[in-house]
């Protein structure tokens, strides 16, 4: 049996802005109807979130190695430490959690991890073809939902997450991160594994998706980023 770590993720804090279909400049890569990344990378580290309720972090980890695996290259985890770090130093010292928006906003500011992003967009969770277009394109999605309890027994058990007669109100908030979507639901990354999720369980306890454009699409000349107006797209996260 594999073991769940921790929630960490907070309420959902919306931008206003737009989703990304508002900041198309073309048409996106058509999607399959079933696809998957995960297997692109080798190995998803726990990066902690089985001691800390650092899963916006963590996630921020698996998307880079998604992203970096979307171009042909391998992100070398920065190692336990620097999770720790950076985990601490926006949370302002306490194991509280983050807000997923807050994290993006760090990253496009700063960067996590020595790696940049050109911007971010929220997706709208009620929109499948919008996810769809999203997860294929970039390769990954920064996910928020808000967990039941009985979640981390389905993953220990090695089931999706899906609703039965166990459901309930959400127990906290958890960050994923999607890797590929098919006419069962979506295949996410989290406590240092790959599992699924139901359309079902997503259309009950999903709360906020994100699409993130690294500046690797950019300088490997990655054809999605060419279909966002990305100087529109940075102007209005200038603006927040």
């Amino acid at each position: 049996m594999r073991e769940s770590g921790k929630r960490g993720k907070m309420e959902a804090e919306m931008p206003a802005m737009g989703t990304l279909k508002d900041y198309a400049s073309a048409s996106f890569p058509t999607p399959p109807r079933s696809f998957d990344y995960s297997h692109k990378v080798s190995n998803y580290p726990m990066a902690l979130n089985d001691k800390f309720g650092d899963c916006t972090i963590a996630g921020i980890v698996h998307l880079i190695q998604l992203a970096y695996a979307e171009v042909g290259e391998v992100f070398i985890y920065p190692g336990d430490d620097a999770v720790e770090e950076t985990y601490f130093t926006l949370s302002g010292g306490e194991d509280s959690g983050l807000v997923e928006h807050n994290v993006l906003q760090t990253w496009l500011k700063d960067g996590l991890f020595d790696i940049k992003i050109l911007g971010y967009a929220p997706i709208n969770i009620r929109d499948k073809k919008e996810i769809a277009n999203a997860l294929y394109a970039f390769g990954g999605l920064y996910v928020g939902v808000e967990m039941p309890a009985e979640a981390e027994k389905q993953f220990e058990a090695h089931q999706p997450w899906h609703l039965d007669e166990n459901s309930g109100a959400p127990a906290g908030g958890h960050c994923v991160v999607a890797s590929g979507m098919n006419s069962f639901g979506m295949d996410v990354v989290t406590w240092g594994n790959v599992t699924s999720l139901s359309w079902e369980w997503w259309n009950q306890y999903a709360s906020e998706a994100w699409v993130v454009i690294p500046e690797i699409f950019v300088e490997a000349g990655h054809g999605p980023v060419w279909s966002v107006n990305i100087s529109q797209l940075q102007n209005d996260l200038r603006s927040l």
